[in-house]
């Protein structure tokens, strides 16, 4: 193979690496919407888009470095509420933590709905953790011999 045979092979080979990496470039940045107290809905042009956290990617329109996020709205149970947007980074994933106006009425309602919503939180980890202790018991050595047997009789946990 010749030089110039090795540099005309090359040159379509870098312009595959070349769009390769503009193809794998981030276009599009993450939010996840949090609320001090817990439990706001969040609405973005005026649609819910359920209670936080909420996370959302937006899209770059390709000739900036930045995304400028909608305005979204927090809205609590007691119909306190604020707005905010921002610009994210492209490529970034980003926490935006939205506070309840101070002065808004209706804290103790906000607050009590908060620790509701915390407690369920708590109920659905323990849930989640006796669901994955279940799976794991299942997946013991004990509990596949068990199954192997064809026992009728499997263990409480085995079953």
């Amino acid at each position: 193979m010749t030089h110039r045979t090795r540099v005309l092979l090359g040159i379509p080979l870098a312009g595959a690496l070349l769009c390769a990496c503009a193809a794998s470039a981030p276009k599009s940045a993450m939010l996840t919407y949090e609320s001090v107290p817990d439990g706001a809905e969040i609405f973005e042009g005026g649609k819910s888009l359920g209670a936080v956290p909420v996370t959302r990617t937006y899209q770059s329109d390709g000739n900036s470095s930045t995304i400028q996020t909608p305005d979204v709205r927090a809205v609590w149970p007691s119909g306190a509420w604020t707005t905010f947007f921002t610009l994210l980074p492209v490529g970034s994933d980003r926490v935006a933590t939205l506070q309840r106006p101070a002065d808004a009425p209706g804290l103790q309602q906000d607050l009590e709905h908060a620790q509701q919503v915390a407690d369920a939180r708590k109920r659905d980890a323990a849930r989640k953790r006796e669901f994955q202790q279940t799976d794991i018991n299942r997946a013991s050595a004990r509990c596949k011999q068990e199954q192997a047997r064809g026992s009728n009789g499997l263990s409480d946990d085995c079953k």
